[in-house]
């Protein structure tokens, strides 16, 4: 891709050894390099000043006996010194809050909720965390919107009443059954409202079943999506016609063809 052609990134990163299928990490300081390389690669193409968003959660990592202790990964954490390391400021960050009872899921408090014994307390996870990052420049953001070739677009992104107003956004999981980890078509249609115009090129370099392509197609954006595994680009190639309806043929596929494909770009 192009240097500085994407307007922003958004993406959930695969979960550290958190699921089987996720397990292809001998140690953790392994998929924090790989996790740098992506974020190395993406800060290329992002245009100078635009908003890289990333949407990830500790990771709890069960004990292999009853001997061991359970360990919990700071992954948001550790990411954010590799954001800041490579040439990324930090702008906010949103915690996504679930239902109450969307993290019992995890095995987290149910010894402390049958036993209420001091020291044995965990709370039950319900939030994610969704970091912004801003792509290192001089430049403020108000630049952006002053110096946009067309400023009827500027004027059609603006964001109407019912936004949300503090860094709690509380969103329903989404439900869709075909992947391990989707995040809610939701979540990322408010990521991309606040932080692109309409017309912008929208990345995720972690696409799975294509929430962010739905979503950008949704709000008038363009997306470009990456993804390695065949079934969620079958997925993605039986939705694109319901994101886009008769312009679906507009769409590029590259190296999406059976029978091995490597790489999806939309």
């Amino acid at each position: 891709m192009p240097t500085g052609s994407v307007d922003l990134i958004f993406t959930s990163p695969p979960y550290f050894n958190a699921r089987p299928e996720y397990s292809e990490y001998e140690v953790y300081e392994q998929y924090l390099l790989k996790m740098r390389g992506v974020i190395r690669r993406c800060s290329r193409v992002l245009s100078e000043g635009r908003f890289f968003v990333m949407n990830s959660s500790p990771v709890l990592l069960r004990r292999s006996s009853r001997n061991e202790a359970s360990r919990r990964l700071a992954v948001p954490f550790d990411l954010h010194r590799v954001f800041i390391e490579e040439g990324f400021d930090f702008i906010d960050d949103i915690v996504w809050v679930k239902p109450e009872g969307a993290g019992w899921a995890t095995g987290r408090g149910r010894r402390f909720a049958a036993d209420r014994n001091p020291l044995q307390y965990k709370a039950v996870p319900v939030t994610e965390y969704v970091m912004v990052y801003r792509k290192r420049t001089d430049r403020l953001i108000d630049w952006h919107i002053r110096n946009h070739p067309d400023p009827q677009l500027v004027l059609d992104s603006k964001i109407p009443d019912g936004y949300e107003k503090t860094n709690v956004w509380r969103i329903q999981p989404s439900t869709r059954s075909e992947h391990p980890a989707p995040f809610p078509i939701a979540l990322a249609e408010r990521v991309i409202k606040y932080y692109s115009f309409k017309g912008d090129v929208v990345l995720d370099p972690f696409a799975g079943s294509g929430t962010v392509g739905a979503a950008a197609s949704r709000l008038a954006r363009r997306f470009v999506l990456f993804e390695i595994n065949p079934e969620y680009v079958k997925l993605m190639q039986s939705d694109v016609e319901n994101w886009l309806g008769k312009n679906a043929d507009q769409v590029l596929w590259i190296g999406c063809e059976p029978p091995a494909p490597s790489l999806c770009l939309l």
